[in-house]
Formats: C-alpha cells, sequence, structure tokens
C-alpha cells in the first residue's frame, strides 16, 4: 500500500502531469460537424431580386454560388441540414460527406418492407470540374 501513495520510484510531478494530462484529452470532444441552411429562403429571395434575369443569369448568381458553398462545407465533413420542412415537419437533408452511409435499407427491413437497391455511387469530382459539366 505505501508504493501506490508514495508513487514507488516514479516522481510526483511526473504522476501528476500523467493525471492531468488523462484528465484533459478525457475531456476533449471533437466539435461537430453539422451546419444549418435555409436554401429555399435564400433561393426565393435571390430570385425575387431578379426579376429580369435569364435562366443563364440565374444559375450563375444563384444556383452555383449556392452549390459552391453546400460542396465546400460537404467536402470539409459537414453535413448540411437544409432547415426548410415539409407539410409534417420534417427536416432534409440537402447534402453528406462522402463516408456518410445510408441506413435507409435497414429501417425498410425494420419495418417489412422490400430492401431497395441504391442508385449507383459516381466517382468524386472536383467542384471546378463538377460545375463545369453540370447546366
Amino acid at each position: 500500500m505505501k508504493k501506490f501513495v508514495t508513487a514507488g520510484s516514479l516522481p510526483y510531478s511526473v504522476a501528476l502531469m500523467l493525471c492531468l494530462a488523462a484528465y484533459v484529452m478525457g475531456n476533449q470532444t471533437a466539435t461537430k460537424s453539422v451546419a444549418i441552411v435555409e436554401k429555399g429562403a435564400v433561393v426565393l429571395e435571390a430570385t425575387l431580386d431578379r426579376p429580369g434575369a435569364t435562366l443563364e443569369q440565374m444559375n450563375a448568381q444563384v444556383k452555383e454560388p449556392i452549390r459552391a458553398v453546400l460542396r465546400r462545407y460537404a467536402q470539409h465533413g459537414y453535413v448540411v441540414i437544409d432547415t426548410s420542412r415539409n407539410d409534417e415537419g420534417d427536416m432534409t437533408v440537402t447534402a453528406l460527406p462522402a463516408e456518410a452511409i445510408d441506413i435507409t435499407n435497414e429501417l425498410r427491413a425494420a419495418v417489412h418492407l422490400p430492401i431497395q437497391q441504391p442508385a449507383p455511387r459516381t466517382a468524386a469530382v472536383p467542384p471546378a470540374a463538377a460545375s463545369a459539366t453540370q447546366p
């Protein structure tokens, strides 16, 4: 028992530093990577502010900047939640990081519905190339 009280041959300063390090590391948690956006409200307001804009102008001034912001947050590992709600009050998820998993089939199995095949995943495309290929 005396060995535990006196820390044996380990100096008290080292034992204290080890305890402090363990305490600090145990209390640190990663920051949450969730972003919230009201995309529908922003799109509506931006559209109403440009009454005479053509489709090409709307794509360049509204659609592409919004896509770029969503893409940037998704690339940094954020889950982007669109806070616009449907009639039942449910939120929809707008963008997900690449490592997100789809548990839809697990939910379908839980309520005894047939399993559906997920849509095939496309290879990740850099944002500059993706915006150039999309209309």
